[in-house]
């Protein structure tokens, strides 16, 4: 009887074989995961939105604020043919408060300089009168059936090559607000401002507010100039 006793727990204190080879399968597993997880680079984590985005355009390297792309934009940086910004810009009147300026920058069109469009591209399909306007700038509306049928040109005289901008001519059953559009070439960039015609008598700020801007995004070791 005793010896059958030592016998039984003699077999309950040694495993079976295929308990044996079952355990040393699983401890071979896990050395196995233990070795993987070592191997496999620890989670990143997230990396914030930096401040300043790197663009090239044109040439140029240019380093936007993250908060004035628009949604448009890739925020990975890196080459693009065009940047779409919102800027908060100074308020016309001058005072603190600023309103969102629509600026789009492009590389500069060979066919035509922005200072010689009013003379070389719009004159001809302007209406023959003119009235003053804000700022010492000319009205002149664009002819029905021309291009830009339901436009207006707002420029300094003689011939708009210091400013002009093209305006929707407002209407009464329009929902959305009329924009004024011009562009300005600096440093080979074809720069587009849209904004509203309240604007039109600050129009000296919007041209020094655009030098600025290029200046603003040139990266230390690249100063931008106007051309």
């Amino acid at each position: 009887m005793v010896f059958a006793a030592e016998r039984l727990f003699s077999v309950a204190r040694r495993p079976p074989v295929l308990l044996r080879l079952s355990l040393a399968a699983a401890a071979a597993g896990a050395a196995v995961l233990a070795g993987v997880s070592l191997l496999r680079p620890a989670a990143s984590p997230h990396k914030p939105t930096p401040a300043r985005i790197d663009y090239e355009l044109a040439g140029h390297i240019l380093r936007v604020p993250a908060a004035w792309l628009r949604e448009t934009m890739d925020p990975a940086g890196g080459p693009v043919q065009r940047l779409d910004l919102a800027i908060p810009w100074p308020h016309a009147a001058g005072g603190s408060e600023k309103e969102i300026v629509a600026v789009t920058l492009v590389p500069a069109d060979a066919a035509l300089d922005p200072v010689e469009r009013p003379a070389k591209l719009y004159m001809r399909f302007l209406a023959p009168e003119s009235w003053p306007a804000p700022g010492g700038l000319v009205l002149r509306r664009f002819r029905a059936g021309s291009p830009y049928e339901g436009e207006e040109l707002y420029l300094t005289p003689p011939d708009g090559r210091r400013f002009f901008a093209r305006c929707a001519r407002p209407a009464a059953s329009d929902v959305v607000a009329p924009l004024c559009t011009t562009v300005m070439r600096l440093a080979g960039i074809d720069v587009v401002l849209r904004f509203g015609p309240e604007r039109l008598a600050d129009w000296p700020r919007l041209r020094s507010g655009a030098e600025r801007l290029m200046q603003l995004m040139a990266p230390p070791d690249e100063p931008t100039q106007a051309q």
